[in-house]
């Protein structure tokens, strides 16, 4: 029987690059893959080797959509993400329920974010094994407090969504799952370690599914497979690292320089530039700010910090808005600004990495053996942030409006570079990510998990 994995994912970039190494082992096992993502991903996908089909947007509804789900009045802050994810899924699964029937080659499985229903319904309606991929390290890291689980699945505009799902489709998706944290009850993929793995905490996440299985198999990384930089803003602009001077990096490092990358990721300088960061980011102190207003207080504590550090080269990833740079000073003359860079080919050139520690750089640095200043924003990244400074891997600036000072960031920078145990943390887990497989143990997972549970099904 031929394999036909099917994937079905979020259009940003910490989602989607963790899965397309995977889709290219896949592929070189004779595995047929058919991705189903917004238009502005077809290229990696396709580069990937995967078949491309077309999802809706994910975060907007049509003004007869509003008018079924949203309740007269009701204003926009109270139906945006994550509670737009509901009625989008009922909107889009007849669709692609539809299309998955289909198929020329039926689908034996799929592999889904959890943030997405669409997944875990069409794979309960089609009677195929299904596989989510946790590209966190847990879901403990995302657990939230029963108030606002509670207040979330109260939303009248989830409620509507959720009784129509079940209506037309029998599936109730709450029965063992909740907004973002729609885990499949056959596996889990997470792209961690069991070190830094994050179970599911008490309360909803461990009655609804602390019983499921989570194989945690490391980062999916392959350096030779075409990845997302900044899906949002950056389809028109110069392709990563284009403009990178190698050469001037290369001369430095053979200077005895030592060289230091910075980089916020691509949420805070793409959706959120000009809006607060909001709830997600209550527990850091961030929930006022904007994207443009954080990054700009990094970036400037950054500039002052480092700019008489003659031994260092700083590599500052500014992203694509064209006002990032506005009103900061001038940049120090050892640093090199860069809109987006070849995270992959950098990091193992690096002594120190300031990350906002989002899960894909927080690992990517790790397998590279790079110790982290850790400067989070909101959601995981603030528990990835203590998880690193427990494990001596680096230090961590929860709530940086009020620990990021020049002076403390110069200090956790040189002590990054002078202090061994800092490395040696962080090459002690890059060893054992390198035993937990990642890709191709992921992609005998997946294999694995469709063989056994079609045989169940066929019981």
């Amino acid at each position: 029987m031929v394999q036909h994995v099917v994937f079905l994912n979020l259009p940003s970039a910490g989602h989607m690059n963790p899965t397309l190494p995977l889709v290219a082992e896949l592929r070189s096992r004779g595995v047929a893959v058919t991705y189903f993502v917004p238009p502005q991903m077809r290229e990696v996908v396709e580069a990937a080797g995967a078949t491309w089909k077309p999802m809706g947007d994910m975060h907007v509804l049509t003004e007869d959509q509003k008018a079924k789900y949203v309740p007269e009045g009701m204003p926009p802050e109270e139906y945006g993400f994550p509670i737009i994810s509901m009625p989008v899924a009922a909107v889009q699964l007849p669709e692609l329920i539809s299309e998955l029937k289909g198929l020329s080659l039926p689908a034996t499985a799929i592999v889904y974010d959890p943030f997405l229903p669409q997944g875990f319904v069409a794979a309960r309606v089609l009677g195929i094994p299904s596989v989510s991929t946790m590209t966190m390290p847990g879901p403990g890291v995302v657990a939230r407090p029963a108030p606002v689980t509670a207040k979330w699945e109260s939303n009248e505009v989830v409620r509507r969504a959720r009784q129509e799902i079940q209506d037309v489709h029998g599936v109730d998706v709450f029965e063992c799952g909740g907004l973002t944290e729609f885990y499949s009850p056959h596996c889990t993929i997470v792209t961690t370690i069991d070190e830094l793995f994050a179970p599911p905490a008490p309360g909803m996440q461990h009655e609804r599914f602390g019983n499921f299985p989570f194989t945690c198999v490391g980062p999916l990384l392959d350096a030779k497979v075409k990845r997302v930089s900044h899906p949002s803003v950056c389809e028109a602009g110069p392709k990563p690292g284009s403009g990178l001077p190698w050469d001037v990096i290369d001369g430095a490092l053979a200077a005895s320089k030592r060289l230091v990358l910075i980089s916020l990721g691509t949420v805070a300088n793409s959706s959120k530039w000009d809006k607060k960061l909001g709830a997600q980011a209550l527990s850091n102190g961030l929930e006022n700010c904007t994207g443009k207003e954080i990054i700009q207080y990094v970036f400037r504590t950054a500039f002052e910090a480092l700019k008489e550090e003659e031994d260092l080269l700083v590599v500052l990833v500014a992203g694509c808005q064209p006002d990032v740079l506005d009103d900061l000073p001038t940049p120090p003359s050892n640093f090199i600004i860069q809109e987006a860079v070849p995270q992959l080919e950098l990091l193992p050139k690096c002594r120190a990495f300031l990350s906002h520690c989002g899960a894909n750089s927080m690992h990517e640095a790790l397998s590279f053996g790079v110790p982290l200043v850790c400067v989070p924003l909101w959601g995981d990244q603030v528990l990835n942030s203590h998880s690193i400074a427990r494990a001596g891997a680096g230090i961590s600036f929860v709530s940086p409006l009020q620990t990021l000072t020049t002076s403390a960031l110069r200090s956790s920078i040189r002590q990054l570079l002078d202090a061994d145990s800092f490395r040696q943390a962080a090459q002690g887990l890059s060893k054992q990510m390198q035993s937990a497989g990642g890709v191709k143990r992921a992609a005998d997972v997946i294999l694995e998990t469709a063989m056994a549970q079609s045989v169940v099904a066929g019981a």
